[in-house]
């Protein structure tokens, strides 16, 4: 789990190409025209999945959703693209950016790989420097060197703040899938009773069929989105499962797994995960949605099932990602995690006048 980044490994591997042109503000749009003409910028498309994945395969992070080309396709499907910076000591650095799934003249930055990551971005930052568009850099690790980007470039105004709207306003949480499937100790006590409740009654799982369970993925999902509206301000919505269970169907190289539970032969909920993070050692939960949720229980139980199916197949670690809400966070960290990541935003207003 705490394997160094090879970040030089992945920049150079990533030196190629992202993509989802639902543009909508003219600001948005004269973004990705001057983007377009710069030569260190490759739009990344949904068929640079596979690649994505390669690259990524020999690398280990504390926060895995790092690491996952399906994370980037999700986040990005408003437009993802890649800046390649090559310094003057011909080492490679990269990263991803793309604009904000939720909020309008938004571009989110991810913390590059390499071995400059603040030369990098401030690059970057100089050449879209009078964009008109607001700037945030996006799953920053505490301790991380772009956290003292000002103190490099002190024209940058930056503010290190608690994310609002995407998946870490709280700590992204990794659970050992083998201590949640033994349940052993007071720790797991609540898990424990959930599962038998559930292990004697009429629930069942069945694998995810994603070409034919789409439409009743749809209807879960929207059943999921009516009965949890304080969730209308953030990045969980039913379009958001549906870019899932399509990506599961175009990019089968990602391997997309899923299982749906069942009451009385009713679907009631739905789980979505990549296998095979972190040198194959992590699953990255994405999805484990039931129709009501104030259904804690069933929630827990698929969940635990599904971590059961990821150790049936040689993954060690399920990471649940981080959450908007204390509630969600209280309820992951009911799971026992044995590595809590913090990451934070860190907000930049860049002068036109700007000159790294």
């Amino acid at each position: 789990m705490n394997d160094a980044l090879k970040g030089r490994d992945i920049a150079q591997i990533l030196y190629r190409n992202v993509g989802n042109d639902n543009l909508a503000t003219d600001s948005e749009r004269a973004f990705v025209r001057r983007l377009n003409k710069l030569d260190e910028v490759a739009k990344i498309g949904i068929w640079d999945l596979t690649s994505l994945k390669h690259a990524f395969a020999v690398a280990a992070s504390n926060d895995p959703y790092y690491l996952s080309p399906t994370y980037y396709a999700v986040t990005g499907r408003r437009g993802l693209w890649l800046f390649n910076d090559e310094g003057e000591d011909n080492h490679y650095t990269s990263f991803f950016f793309c604009l904000h799934p939720n909020l309008k003249d938004t571009v989110v930055i991810f913390p590059p790989f390499g071995d400059h990551p603040v030369e990098a971005v401030a690059e970057f930052l100089h050449k879209i420097r009078d964009s008109k568009m607001n700037i945030r850099i996006g799953r920053v690790p505490q301790g991380s060197p772009l956290e003292k980007i000002e103190i490099q470039y002190p024209q940058l105004q930056a503010r290190t703040a608690t994310e609002t709207v995407l998946d870490w306003t709280f700590p992204v949480h990794t659970v050992d899938c083998e201590a949640l499937v033994d349940r052993e100790g007071k720790d797991y006590g609540r898990i424990r009773q959930a599962m038998n409740k559930f292990k004697r009654s009429s629930a069942l799982t069945r694998e995810m069929d994603f070409s034919r369970d789409i439409p009743a993925l749809e209807k879960l999902a929207q059943q999921w989105e009516s009965n949890t509206r304080h969730y209308d301000a953030y990045d969980l919505r039913t379009n958001y499962f549906n870019y899932l269970a399509r990506l599961a169907i175009d990019q089968k190289a990602l391997n997309l797994r899923g299982m749906v539970v069942s009451i009385d032969g009713v679907d009631k909920g739905f789980s979505i995960w990549e296998p095979e993070s972190n040198g194959g050692d992590t699953a990255n939960l994405f999805a484990s949605q039931v129709t009501d949720f104030d259904m804690t229980n069933l929630a827990t139980y698929l969940t635990v099932v599904s971590a059961e199916k990821m150790l049936e197949e040689g993954t060690h670690f399920m990471c649940l990602g981080g959450s908007e809400t204390a509630g969600m966070d209280r309820y992951k960290r009911g799971f026992n995690p044995s590595v809590s990541t913090q990451l934070n935003t860190i907000e930049i207003k860049v002068p036109e006048d700007f000159e790294p």
